[in-house]
């Protein structure tokens, strides 16, 4: 695997950084095609929405990942917080965008399930090659196993695999999970999107099946994590309780959408 994709003397394009400028580059240029179809009036309107995915998921997922994994009392804290290496979160940055998307959305006077059900078509696509950043750069990596299909790491510098697991075979959890993502993204479209676009089902739809397919998704991809986080008592890692707790949250969109229309913008 190769953490670092390009190095010109100081200059490093890092493979997980480039997987997430490209996923993002090309999942955006859909969206700004279907910008209308959002709700956005203006076109700054989309681009405000842009720059809110990109720093509000930026922040949410390194907080929650800080949360997880590095102790505030740690004494590399701020270190690991403005790193361009350190790890990041994607439930974290869900809720942060989900957040900042509906303060928009109120300003504006757009609805919010509507744009939402647009940004959960292109996110499984997105997450895809985030997941293929993690495989080359090393972070959220499996156990080690003995399949067939495991991955090696060697230590090559600017890999974030821990020393413990370097030279041994390990389950490759990043495709675990950006396979079935990649799958996800076209089903998506032509089983929800499209009787988005004509009008046959009310806006929401399509963000609950995303958010409750997901959250399954992840809840059985800890178990083959190396880096899960135990919550007290063992049973669950804090990632699969986040991930019960997006269920259910899904399941309970689904249940109010059937009753009300799109959230409205401000009266």
């Amino acid at each position: 695997m190769y953490p670092i994709l390009l190095s010109l003397g100081p200059l490093k394009v890092y493979t997980y950084g480039a997987m997430i400028a490209l996923g993002g580059g090309l999942s955006f240029a859909f969206l700004r095609a279907k910008r209308r179809g959002m709700g956005f009036q203006k076109d700054e309107h989309f681009w405000l929405f842009v720059n809110i995915v990109l720093i509000g998921g930026a922040i949410g997922g390194r907080t929650l990942h800080l949360i997880e994994y590095v102790p505030f009392s740690a004494p590399d804290f701020w270190a690991q917080a403005f790193s361009a290496k350190s790890g990041f979160a994607v439930l974290g940055a869900f809720l942060a965008v989900l957040t900042g998307t509906w303060i928009l959305c109120r300003r504006v006077g757009t609805g919010f399930l509507r744009v939402w059900d647009h940004f959960s078509l292109i996110l499984p696509f997105w997450h895809f090659f985030g997941r293929l950043g993690c495989l080359g750069a090393g972070c959220c990596h499996g156990r080690p196993t003995d399949v067939p299909w495991a991955v090696t790491y060697t230590g090559m510098p600017g890999s974030l695999v821990g020393e413990e697991f370097v030279g041994k075979p390990l389950h490759p959890t990043q495709l675990y999970e950006g396979v079935p993502e990649l799958i996800l993204a076209p089903v998506l479209y032509i089983v929800l999107f499209r009787r988005l676009e004509a009008g046959t089902i009310r806006p929401g739809y399509l963000s609950a099946a995303y958010m409750g397919l997901y959250s399954v998704l992840r809840f059985f991809n800890e178990y083959y994590r190396a880096d899960a986080v135990p919550l007290a008592g063992g049973a669950l890692s804090a990632a699969q309780a986040g991930s019960l707790c997006y269920v259910a949250a899904a399941v309970a969109l689904a249940v109010w959408v059937r009753r009300h229309p799109d959230v409205p913008g401000p009266a």
